[in-house]
């Protein structure tokens, strides 16, 4: 007789278990990998150059960040700018408005990603050696006060993807589509 209890709720069990997945309960798997893929191809506090996004950073500082134009050049300024070793310069002039607390300005902080999904800093190349003044400068800023400046990037030519503005500890939190 236990014998056959036991049995019966292992046959309960697995046909309980059972079931098509319409009742409400989770979303297939391959439904929670679209949505996931929808929310990478469009991330958060996007927007288009010329917009201003607002941002806080992990220490708790917010500003209002606007990448006010992007331009390519195939040369850089002034007697000393190097040429680009990668095959043009981008140029990206970006303003930041400090809305709270001292927030920490650094070119570094901002990237560009190319079409290929390829992710470049300011450092890589001659972008450093373009001669594009005024640079944005590195620091921190008090809230109410505003800093603007260039940062050029040295890439391969052809269309980009976005410029990424990233927080302090390097995790991409604004986006403005090319």
């Amino acid at each position: 007789m236990r014998r056959s209890i036991v049995a019966a709720a292992l046959l309960l069990l697995t046909v309980g278990g059972c079931g098509s997945g319409t009742t409400g309960g989770d979303p297939p798997a391959d439904a929670a990998r679209v949505e996931s893929t929808k929310a990478a191809e469009k991330p958060a506090n996007t927007a288009a150059v010329g917009k201003a996004l607002t941002v806080k950073v992990q220490s708790g500082a917010t500003a209002e960040v606007t990448v006010l134009k992007v331009t390519t050049a195939k040369k850089g300024k002034g007697e000393f700018a190097e040429k680009p070793a990668n095959g043009q310069f981008l140029v990206v002039d970006v303003r930041i408005k400090v809305t709270g607390e001292r927030f920490s300005v650094n070119p570094l902080y901002v990237k560009y990603q190319a079409a290929d999904e390829k992710v470049f800093d300011s450092g890589e190349g001659n972008g450093f050696a373009a001669g594009y003044e005024p640079a944005l400068p590195a620091g921190e800023v008090p809230e109410g006060q505003m800093s603007r400046g260039f940062v050029v990037f040295d890439v391969p030519v052809g269309a980009g993807k976005q410029i990424q503005l990233t927080d302090e500890l390097g995790g991409p939190i604004a986006f403005w589509t090319l």
